[in-house]
């Protein structure tokens, strides 16, 4: 148990070095690790006993000061940590919200409203299918559009280009594959 004792004596002078004066640092560590009386360290820095044990009481305030301070910096830094793991968890799901916010715009904007240049055929395909918004066009499975009258390769790469401009590829499951390959 001793030895436990003299270990965590010299661990806490050691983390106190730089705060203790050299003066202050030698009184401990000959009080502390070397196990010399009062007076003995007296007569060494030509003071009395009772001057040796004030500067022991001052420099255990010290050291003790530092040794909270330090567990507090701990706790700080793991409190820190926890903000730092909230505010991630707490973006992921802002981003999560704001990405199911947006499909659901996407759905239900209206396809006259795009910018895309429609061709007249494509607009006349449209009002045949009854389509008016984006979510009602990806309601319609891809591979079915080569099933539709007057649905031939320019018809594709234009519903291929116009995916692609609203950047709206996650409504259409299939889209990457489907794009590749030829119409029936």
């Amino acid at each position: 148990m001793k030895d436990v004792i003299a270990r965590t004596n010299r661990f806490y002078i050691e983390m106190s070095r730089k705060v203790l004066s050299e003066k202050e640092y030698d009184v401990l560590q000959k009080l502390l690790i070397e196990k010399m009386t009062l007076q003995e360290v007296a007569s060494i820095y030509g003071v009395t006993g009772e001057n040796v044990r004030q500067i022991f009481e001052r420099t255990y305030k010290k050291v003790k000061s530092v040794t909270e301070l330090l567990a507090e910096i701990d706790d700080y830094k793991q409190k820190l940590q926890q903000l730092k793991y909230d505010f991630k968890c707490e973006t992921q799901q802002i981003k999560k919200r704001k990405s199911k916010t947006e499909i659901e715009i996407d759905q239900h904007k209206l396809l006259i409203a795009s910018h895309f240049p429609f061709s007249k055929r494509m607009y006349s395909m449209f009002e045949v299918l009854d389509i008016d918004t984006i979510g009602q066009l990806a309601e319609i499975p891809l591979k079915s559009f080569g099933c539709f009258r007057r649905f031939k390769g320019q018809c594709k790469k234009e519903l291929i280009a116009f995916i692609e401009f609203e950047n709206i590829e996650h409504l259409f499951e299939g889209f990457s594959v489907w794009k590749t390959q030829p119409i029936e």
